[in-house]
């Protein structure tokens, strides 16, 4: 069994296809063909069933697939600690950000890191926090925010802010003259939610059952640009974080608190534990923590 093996394998199974996958590695696909049919041999077991519409994972192979990432994972975090020199900060780091709050608490910090160490390039991924756990054990993201609840058990936290959602309306719907807005008013409201693994989605959803409701759903974009531009065409309302709010007045729309109940949470930067960190993700977490926690 070698490296190159479980990657092909791991990309058949997220690309949903041979010839995918193929195309995204760059090789033919009986090279991916001749891999993976060598680790079935190998392992004396079959991993993959060829469906018309992709593959379908035996028993056998979610247990590789599971154990796969993570040596990937492992083996990427080798290779940079093995690749990281003394001198200049160079090379490629990952960040996640949810887009809620990539502008509102980081924007200072990406301007601050990319002055300081110029020859690093700095790849913003924008992920829910959902998607934010696999991103990190894969090493897709070496460092990240979160929103808590988070998975403390594999992931060091230190918690940076506390925040609450806002009502974003029309100033043209009769709810825009109030001065906080209970959350009963807005069950039968139809919502523009984020994609369905934002944890924010999470906390209206919970608001809703509250009152023995389920959310009515009349859009989704992962851009606040495009979800902005919905609720101004009456699409719906949505609800978006305090912080970002203040920082951030619409034109011919408004920002209402909401109460009964209050939809607080926290934030924090998340860092795998036991992992090995580049020096740029040190540079990273050191500004982050000095420009978040200390200020």
């Amino acid at each position: 069994m070698n490296i190159r093996s479980l990657r092909y394998f791991v990309e058949v199974v997220q690309l949903n296809g041979f010839s995918k996958a193929a195309d995204a590695l760059f090789i033919t696909q009986p090279a991916i063909s001749r891999s993976i049919k060598a680790l079935e041999e190998e392992l004396n077991v079959e991993l993959l069933v060829r469906e018309v519409n992709g593959v379908q994972l035996t028993d056998d192979g979610a247990i590789l697939f599971e154990h796969a990432k993570i040596i990937i994972s492992q083996f990427n975090s080798m290779n940079k600690a093995l690749q990281d020199k003394s001198g200049n900060l160079t090379g490629v780091l990952n960040v996640g950000l949810p887009p809620v709050i990539a502008s509102t608490y980081f924007a200072d910090i990406i301007m601050a890191f990319s002055s300081q160490h110029p020859q690093v390039e700095l790849k913003i991924q924008e992920l829910g926090t959902k998607q934010m756990e696999e991103a990190m054990t894969e090493g897709a993201v070496e460092t990240a925010a979160v929103m808590l609840p988070f998975n403390n058990k594999n992931f060091d936290l230190t918690l940076f802010a506390e925040d609450r959602l806002m009502l974003l309306i029309s100033k043209d719907d009769p709810l825009a003259i109030e001065k906080e807005i209970s959350f009963n008013l807005l069950v039968n409201k139809a919502f523009i939610f984020f994609s369905e693994d934002f944890r924010i989605n999470d906390l209206v959803r919970s608001a809703c059952r509250i009152y023995n409701s389920e959310p009515i759903i009349a859009g989704r974009s992962n851009h606040l640009d495009l979800i902005i531009a919905m609720v101004k065409a009456g699409v719906g309302i949505t609800l978006l974080p305090e912080s970002m709010c203040s920082k951030n007045p619409v034109d011919s729309l408004v920002f209402i608190p909401v109460i009964e109940p209050e939809l607080s949470y926290q934030l924090a930067l998340a860092n795998p534990k036991n992992s090995y960190q580049s020096r740029s993700c040190q540079a990273w977490n050191n500004l982050a923590l000095e420009k978040l926690i200390v200020n």
